[in-house]
Order: structure tokens, then sequence, then C-alpha cells
């Protein structure tokens, strides 16, 4: 499988931009915390990374906070990989590849939320998997199917074991059993961050279930790998 870093280098040597400048600080994306108080970013569990890229932005999360400002010869050679991702994502924004690489704000992932249950319903599944807690996501599609159609796993440890909108959230460990018993699995792009996206990927081959990426730090992998992705709101 294609690897972001041997993507983001041919692509910025196909098209002579290895000496141009990207810019990467943390955003601070505002969300809507009327309703839904336990989104990750607004907990400070989860930062979000914004690359700019002669004026074109792409997002990527990560759990630990940098900035950089350099071309992008160096990013590769020094930058982890949630920079890379970021850049990745900034640059197939700014070469015309790839839309929506900046995170909603606002109520948007509520309205998003309500959005994606609509496309589910067309799929009609019995059982939904939900693979990194996204919670407008949770409460939305547990309203709409039932707590007992949901499975939702997670890597924080502070939100694995608890019962969130009526579903016990389990450990990433337990994907497999997550994906074996689910007719259609969401799974965050931060898994392409995190080093967990192959593992999943290729999950949901083995047990032949349709997989559906959601959000910004995957846009630009997601049409490399080209896997099925979704984000209506993002920018």
């Amino acid at each position: 499988m294609k690897d972001v870093k041997e993507v983001l280098k041919n692509l910025a040597e196909e098209n002579n931009l290895l000496d141009e400048v990207v810019e990467i600080k943390i955003s601070d994306t505002k969300l809507d915390t009327t309703r839904i108080k336990d989104y990750p970013l607004m907990s400070g569990k989860e930062i979000l990374l914004r690359a700019n890229f002669k004026g074109c932005y792409g997002d990527a999360f990560t759990d630990k906070p940098v900035e950089f400002k350099g071309t992008l010869r160096e990013i590769l050679d020094k930058g982890n990989r949630a920079e890379i991702v970021a850049t990745l994502n900034a640059v197939m924004r700014f070469l015309g590849l790839i839309d929506k690489t900046v995170h909603c704000v606002g109520d948007e992932p509520e309205r998003c939320a309500k959005k994606l249950v609509e496309y589910l319903k067309e799929l009609n599944p019995k059982r939904i998997g939900i693979i990194g807690f996204q919670p407008a996501f949770v409460k939305e599609i547990v309203d709409n199917f039932g707590a007992e159609n949901v499975l939702v796993s997670d890597l924080n440890p502070n939100n694995v074991g608890k019962v969130k909108y009526g579903v016990k959230i389990m450990h990433g460990d337990f994907n497999e059993e997550l994906i074996k018993n689910s007719d259609v699995v969401l799974a965050t792009g931060s898994t392409i961050v995190n080093g967990t996206f192959e593992g999943i990927y290729k999950l949901s081959k083995k047990y032949n279930k349709r997989i559906i990426f959601y959000g910004t730090s995957i846009a630009g992998m997601a049409k490399i790998l080209g896997v099925e992705r979704f984000c209506y709101l993002g920018k």
C-alpha cells in the first residue's frame, strides 16, 4: 500500500514543488458544544493541524501539536506523519485533485451527521460499526438505528469502557470483532495519521464489508487509494 510520504514526494517532484514553502499551524476550529459537549477537538484530546500551501489548506488530526514553516523538501525530511498528511492534503488541494480539506465549524458536525444518516438509510444496514468516537455521528446514528444496532470503538482511554449515547465504547483492539459484526463500517480519517488505516482496511476486505472513511485528514489518501470518503460539510 502506498505510503503518505512517498505520495507527497512523488507529487512534489512531478510538479517541481520541492522548494516551495508550506506553513503548518494549530487550527483554532470552534465547534458548537450546546448539544454535544464531548468532541475530542474541543476537549484538547485531539489537535487539528492546518497546512497552508500557496493559499490552499489541508488538515490532519493529531495528539502531538507542532508548528512548522519550510519547504516541501524539509517537511519530507523532518516532518512527522500528521504534518506530512496535512501537507499532502494542502498540496493536492492546490493541484486541484481533491476538495473538502478543511474541517467544518459550529454546528456543522451535527448537520453532517443528519446527511450521513440519510445516506446510511439508503444502504439499509442492520448494524453499523463506527471506528473512532465522533459524538455527533454516534448520537444521530443511535437515534435513528437504535443503540443495539451500533458498535463503536476508540483509542482514547477516557472513552473506552464508557457508555456514550447508549453504546459502550470498545477498545480499538476489538476492531476486527466490530467489522465482522457490522454491515457498514464508518472509520475516522485520522486512521491515516495514527497508523491504523491499513489494518482496518484489510479487515474490511477480509470480511467483505463496506467501509466509509470520514473527515478531512484522509482527503488526499482516499483519492490516491480509491477508498470511499464522506465529508459533507468540509470546506
